[in-house]
């Protein structure tokens, strides 16, 4: 069933988020006119960032994932993405989302942070929410692929307090969250 929703009704998911070292950023869901938003967020990821995000080297975002990434139904998929003011202008400075995918009966679980907003607690502070977020939607499992080598989300995991389970496979690791 496809579900509906005005934006009035997703300003519930709407919150400022105050970093370690005091900057604040704006969290609201994704919405299908934030494409701009999302590509610049890609642009200014190092190619490093767009590898673990993807697990694949990409130098621009497909239209057919651009439009995947921002039209969603705020249920079985949801994204929130945080945003700053530079210059008079809106960036998107981070992206936390997850979609089920029936066809497979898993939900997937990803989060970005551009570069240079990294380390100050954005990125866990999203994670937990977007949990949050889907655990208020009835899903209780996630999972994501990740390259081993990525030690950041591995100790943001460790420290969410859900229960975490790790396959290896095919030179990746299938992480399942269980909340």
């Amino acid at each position: 069933m496809l579900h509906i929703f005005d934006e009035n009704c997703l300003s519930r998911y709407e919150s400022w988020f105050e970093l370690k070292e005091g900057r604040k950023v704006f969290l609201r869901p994704v919405l299908p006119t934030d494409e701009y938003l999302i590509v610049d967020l890609f642009n200014k990821l190092h190619l490093a960032s767009i590898y673990m995000r993807f697990l694949t080297h990409l130098n621009a975002l497909p239209e057919d994932l651009l439009f995947q990434l921002t039209h969603i139904d705020y249920d079985k998929k949801f994204a929130l993405a945080a945003l700053v003011q530079e210059d008079g202008k809106d960036f998107a400075v981070a992206v936390a989302r997850y979609g089920y995918d029936p066809k497979d009966d898993i939900t997937d679980l990803a989060v970005t942070v551009r570069d240079d907003w990294q380390n100050n607690g954005l990125g866990k502070s999203l994670l937990l929410k977007i949990i949050s977020i889907g655990k208020e939607h009835g899903i209780t499992r996630f999972v994501s692929m990740l390259d081993p080598k990525n030690k950041i989300i591995k100790h943001i995991l460790q420290e969410s307090g859900y229960q975490i389970k790790y396959i290896h496979k095919d030179g990746y690791a299938l992480v399942e969250i269980f909340v």
